[in-house]
């Protein structure tokens, strides 16, 4: 034997309440999306003068909404169909949805939202196609009635009666808050009462639809974002049936930071908080939208992600590429504002798309020797751009770099180093080059024969007081000559010196660990390059000083590391304090 389901009304709507609606306001929007919904069938079959009423009323005892449209209006049949059967998929159902593309909701859930404010709902409907009215009236404990009224003067349409619960918290100012919310670019006008008397009429427009001026397009954006922006664009999607503004967030945001696009779907306000409408690196950028082909989740805040979903994301991201280069045609100076708040944005953007890194590299801006330079700048001074990925090798470098008058990028920054990499691959006109410190050591000017072998056995001296800091000695000409040396330690040694930490603040396991997965090489020792111009160099190359020449030597290297920003290890921190009290106790 079958059964039917016995269907508790309010079990449902505490589900509606809890997990599909985030608020009971909700209903507002429901009600308006079923009006449009009838007004648009309506205008599938005529020509008609659309209109929606909302009459709030308040007396000593009741408030309420009444809600009045002109749309197509329900037989009792329909009433039945889509007010009386939650859950219904009828063929009627399933016609309406095949003819409903541009309707925004769904009749009977939606009129369900009502029960979360009220517990009596009561619908007159008079349908085009029919000379009588139908009245329905529902309650929360899970019964309804419908009766049908004969000979009426009702005019075609349907009128959806309220009574609050005292309990809510609703009146004529959140009503109109709401309706300006949800319904002002309906396109149809919505006529406000408050207990009968006319109070104010909701109607507006996007500004893409009548091609607002700038002025209008930035203040409708400041409305809407709480942001005081100057630069905007239009966007499209490759379907033309999302249209919107995109606008240049006028301060700096960082990556990850979460977006907040405003979205319209069929001219219903959908979310103010739309995450992922964007690619991720346009996170500098805020949009709204209206969209005709974009679909809302089943409790219509947010948007549904689908294949259309992922296709219009991609397009509003090419469109504000699109738009950056023509920026840089149209507008150079507001491109170079732009790069100059979003730089990190842009870069990371372009990592990957080497088509647009192509074109907006050159107004990117890096720290170099010479100062701040757009790269289109650096390439202008020189052939070939050397560029350091680390920033404490290149403040080492910078007094030296500019006495031998070599730009030198610092490309230690974020992205910096990866887009440089890049354009070694993309820009044929210009060569990229990446240094380091030991780079300088080996370019700079060498001992000539006679004068290198005078100090040689010096340098071996010097040298074996290095060898406990696996540290090889060389020595150079260089300007400035007050720098009297200059230290490098590779990538490979910095690692190799961290390794061989963590073995001596270790137990044994991970001491064994750290051994198995890196292994030293005696080919990656540190360099302590000497400067020969200068005078405290020239003084420990000239006088043998047996027992000041390993405290000077030793300061000589530990000095150049601090310059570099290098980390001292134990070893070095205990040569330090020694060689500082040495010096000391022999000065009083």
């Amino acid at each position: 034997m079958k059964s039917l389901f016995q269907v508790n009304l309010g079990g449902i709507l505490k589900v509606l309440s809890d997990n599909l609606y985030s608020h009971k306001e909700v209903f507002v929007r429901e009600l308006l999306q079923n009006a449009v919904d009838a007004i648009k069938a309506r205008g599938h079959h005529e020509q008609f003068e659309a209109h929606i009423k909302v009459d709030y009323y308040d007396d000593d005892t009741n408030r309420g909404l009444v809600i009045t449209d002109n749309g197509i209006g329900l037989t009792e049949d329909k009433v039945s169909e889509f007010l009386s059967k939650i859950g219904a998929s009828s063929k009627s159902q399933q016609a309406l949805e095949e003819t409903r593309n541009d309707f925004i909701g769904q009749f009977g859930i939606g009129l369900l939202s009502c029960f979360m404010v009220s517990d009596e709902i009561v619908v007159h409907s008079k349908s085009a196609k029919a000379d009588y009215m139908v009245k329905w009236v529902g309650n929360i404990e899970g019964t309804y009635q419908t009766e049908t009224i004969a000979n009426t003067d009702r005019e075609t349409g349907t009128q959806v009666v309220l009574k609050l619960r005292n309990n809510i918290d609703f009146d004529q100012e959140k009503l109109v808050l709401l309706l300006n919310l949800y319904g002002q670019y309906l396109g149809i006008p919505i006529e406000v009462e408050v207990n009968s008397q006319h109070h104010t009429t909701i109607q507006g427009s996007f500004p893409w639809d009548n091609k607002a001026g700038s002025d209008h397009v930035l203040n409708f954006g400041r409305e809407m974002f709480q942001e005081n922006f100057s630069n905007f664009l239009y966007i499209r999607d490759s379907s033309g049936k999302t249209n919107g503004i995109a606008y240049i967030v006028p301060h700096p945001t960082h990556f990850g930071t979460t977006q907040s696009n405003r979205v319209y779907i069929k001219n219903m306000f959908i979310t103010a908080h739309a995450q992922h409408l964007l690619p991720e690196w346009a996170f500098f950028v805020k949009v709204i939208i209206n969209s005709e082909n974009l679909s809302p989740t089943a409790s219509r805040e947010e948007i549904y992600h689908n294949d259309t979903y992922e296709n219009v994301r991609e397009d509003l991201g090419n469109a504000i590429k699109e738009y950056l280069i023509d920026l840089s045609k149209t507008s150079p100076q507001s491109l170079e504002h732009i790069i100059k708040v979003h730089g990190h944005a842009l870069k990371y953007m372009s990592l990957s798309d080497p088509e647009f890194l192509s074109f907006i590299a050159n107004w990117f801006s890096f720290s170099t020797t010479e100062g701040v330079l757009t790269l289109q700048e650096i390439k202008k001074r020189v052939q070939t751009a050397f560029y350091i990925s680390d920033v404490d090798e290149f403040r080492q470098i910078v007094p030296i770099a500019k006495a031998q008058d070599k730009l030198v990028i610092n490309a230690g920054y974020v992205y910096d180093t990866q887009i440089l990499e890049a354009l070694s691959h993309l820009d044929r006109d210009q060569q990229y080059q990446a240094i380091d410190t030991e780079y300088f050591g080996n370019i700079l000017k060498s001992l000539n024969i006679e004068e290198f072998d005078r100090h040689k056995s010096r340098l071996d001296a010097l040298q074996d007081y290095l060898l406990k800091f696996d540290c090889e000695l060389e020595i150079r000409q260089f300007v400035p000559d007050n720098i009297p040396a200059i230290f490098h330690l590779s990538e490979r040694k910095m690692m190799a010196r961290d390794i061989e930490q963590i073995k001596k603040d270790s137990n044994d396991l991970w001491a064994g660990i750290s051994s198995a997965v890196f292994e030293p090489s005696v080919s990656f020792r540190s360099k302590l390059f000497l400067n020969f111009n200068n005078s405290i160099v020239q003084k420990l190359l000239r006088k043998p000083q047996e027992k000041m020449e390993r405290p000077l030597i030793e300061t000589l290297y530990i000095n150049a590391m601090l310059m570099g920003h290098y980390p001292l290890n134990q070893q070095e921190l205990e040569a330090m304090n020694e060689n500082l009290t040495y010096i000391l106790d022999q000065s009083f």
